[in-house]
């Protein structure tokens, strides 16, 4: 087994748990739907997530060639999976019945884009740290607007800054991978 099958293993453990909590949760209020008052940025929120979370994975096939790994770089390549795990477990109510996703987005929204910002900034950086990479590449020129509009989604209550930039950065998650990392091959 060589580093890159290493490394990969335990990114794709924590990326699967992620995948898993948000799918069981997902599962959970279909489960109760005639009892949900579903709210249609809570709906987009996981659908970036699960975006973030095959991005995230699909990213790490730039590890291929690396060669050597410190644990610290590890620690900086599983911070955003876990953030995205954390994201994926707490998006949810429990007990999900009779829950009011737009009260419970609100209530949870600091917390849950506080997580999306600190996975970004490391994300966003994780290149420079393992390979000595410039900070302004394309794949991490969407991490800057991202980390701004988290921290205004972070402070804000505005119904109307929610409705206009949470479609907006899971927008930005989407094209990022498919404009910038389109195709990954064997080399």
């Amino acid at each position: 087994m060589g580093l890159f099958e290493f490394l990969m293993i335990l990114i794709s453990v924590v990326v699967g748990l992620a995948l898993s909590e948000l799918l069981t949760g997902v599962a959970n209020l279909l489960r109760v739907r005639e009892t949900i008052k579903f709210y249609w940025i809570h709906v987009l929120f996981q659908i970036g997530i699960f975006f973030a979370l095959l991005q995230r994975w699909w990213e790490s096939w730039e590890l291929v060639d690396l060669g050597v790994i410190s644990f610290g770089a590890v620690l900086s390549l599983l911070f955003p999976p876990i953030m995205l795990f954390l994201i994926a477990h707490l998006l949810y109510p429990r007990p999900a019945a009779n829950a009011d996703l737009e009260a419970y987005y609100y209530k949870q929204a600091p917390v849950l884009w506080g997580f999306v910002v600190l996975g970004t900034i490391v994300g966003t950086f994780d290149g420079t740290i393992l390979e000595n990479e410039p900070v302004l590449t394309a794949g991490n020129i969407s991490g800057f607007p991202v980390m701004a509009i988290c921290l205004a989604l972070i402070v804000s209550k505005n119904r109307l800054a929610h409705s206009l930039l949470v479609p907006l950065t899971v927008l930005m998650v989407v094209l990022d991978t498919w404009l910038v990392n389109p195709a990954i091959s064997a080399h």
